[in-house]
């Protein structure tokens, strides 16, 4: 029997031969395959080591020739002296916020960033002569406080070996601060265990706050350790920090320099890990829908309510008593109109994964709160008009939220609720 013949050539693979790619992308284009998608790889890395050396170039080339205040060693042998690291780090921080420009244009939340400016801190210490103590210059020449909150510790955030507030501690001595201040309104907690665990490890004086003053019946969470402190602060920028759980130094710097660079309050964003709408609590919810009805869905369920965040000197004046109570002050703070924006770090959290309510220890009710001041301010319809209702017809019943008949006019627009 006779085989058909037919006009097919055999195939590449049949010859020998590898098989042409045929992986096209959606255009209808040839994708990228090994070789390209490495080559984009490669573009990117290229570009974090070039940060690198010029960032460690830059920082030994302006630490050339400049004194550096030295601080003598008690104990040590007559004349001994060393490098006043304190000094020292301020001097580096000030040198990157003056002149780092040259690398301008990186995010202070971005690994371009974090790259960049713990390169030039290596830079500086070597030139100066120090071995490199993983300092992490903030992009601002601004006075930083942190405010650490000791809510729910107590007296065992300083007996526990390792414990959260003692890392937190080795983080912020990375770091050129104005002021460290520990505020709390347990007993058990004195300026005496504040000064003989803080200090040393820090290597600086710690301001202690004693917010029992504040009326405990009055607020919510710990808004009375954020009031009495932000009272007690002198930086232009505040980091509120929580003793239970270690933020590293590029979250703080990150925080610091969104509020650096023109926003009055800088909020951590956790709502990149929110679950499923079903699998929210209730305080979840109440959060998100404060800011969809406030008008930033951008911010989605990120609160002044989670730590860490960030406000500035402006921020902490407009809102004042509002930030014994932390949901209220977030509301007041979308009302006022301060710029308001969520930070987070793109190359990931730095501690590992975290919940996504991690230190948010608000109720569905605190943020009602914050509704029901907003309905005080601009009315029970906040900012969304009426044009669809008549409720001039239900005029003869008493309520406080029913309004006079609006007239009705032709815009049946999307945001009519």
């Amino acid at each position: 029997m006779k085989r058909l013949k037919t006009n097919k050539k055999p195939s590449g693979t049949a010859r020998g031969k590898k098989p042409r790619s045929r992986m096209r992308t959606r255009s209808g284009n040839p994708g990228k395959t090994g070789a390209k998608a490495k080559a984009g790889t490669s573009r990117k890395g290229r570009r974090i080591a070039e940060l690198a050396a010029a960032g460690r170039r830059l920082g030994g080339l302006l630490a050339a020739g400049l004194p550096v205040r030295s601080a003598s060693v008690d104990g040590d042998e007559a004349g001994s002296c060393r490098t006043d690291e304190a000094a020292a780090r301020k001097q580096m921080n000030d040198l990157w916020a003056r002149h780092g420009g040259v690398l301008s244009g990186l995010n202070p939340a971005g690994p371009e960033y974090a790259v960049a400016a713990s390169a030039f801190a290596q830079g500086y210490c070597e030139r100066v002569g120090l071995r490199d103590k993983g300092w992490f210059p903030f992009p601002s020449d601004q006075r930083v406080s942190a405010v650490i909150l000791l809510h729910g510790t107590g007296q065992e955030a300083f007996t526990v070996q390792d414990s959260p507030l003692l890392r937190l501690l080795g983080e912020l001595k990375r770091l050129a601060l104005h002021e460290v201040i520990l505020a709390s309104r347990d007993e058990a907690v004195t300026p005496q265990l504040v000064q003989t665990f803080a200090a040393p490890r820090l290597e600086a004086e710690v301001k202690f706050v004693d917010a029992g003053d504040v009326a405990a019946g009055s607020v919510s969470g710990d808004g009375a350790e954020r009031l009495a402190a932000a009272k007690a602060a002198e930086g232009d920028i505040l980091v509120f920090l929580d003793a239970s759980v270690s933020s590293a130094a590029e979250e703080i710097a990150a925080l610091a320099g969104t509020v650096a660079g023109g926003s009055d309050a800088a909020l951590w964003g956790v709502s990149a890990k929110l679950p499923h709408f079903y699998k929210r609590p209730p305080e979840v919810m109440a959060k998100q829908f404060v800011n969809y009805a406030l008008g930033r869905r951008d911010l989605r369920a990120d609160s002044l309510t989670v730590l860490p965040h960030a406000l500035s000197r402006q921020a902490v004046t407009k809102l004042g008593a509002e930030l014994a109570h932390p949901a209220r002050a977030h509301g007041a703070a979308l009302l006022e109109g301060l710029a308001v924006a969520s930070v987070r770090l793109s190359g990931g959290d730095t501690r590992g994964a975290r919940p996504f309510a991690w230190l948010d220890r608000s109720r569905a009710s605190d943020h009602l709160e914050a509704l029901r001041l907003a309905m005080d301010r601009l009315g029970p319809r906040l900012f969304y008009p009426d044009n669809w209702r008549r409720r001039g017809y239900a005029a003869d019943t008493y309520s406080p939220y029913i309004a006079e008949e609006p007239s009705v006019s032709g815009d049946f627009s999307r945001e009519s609720i």
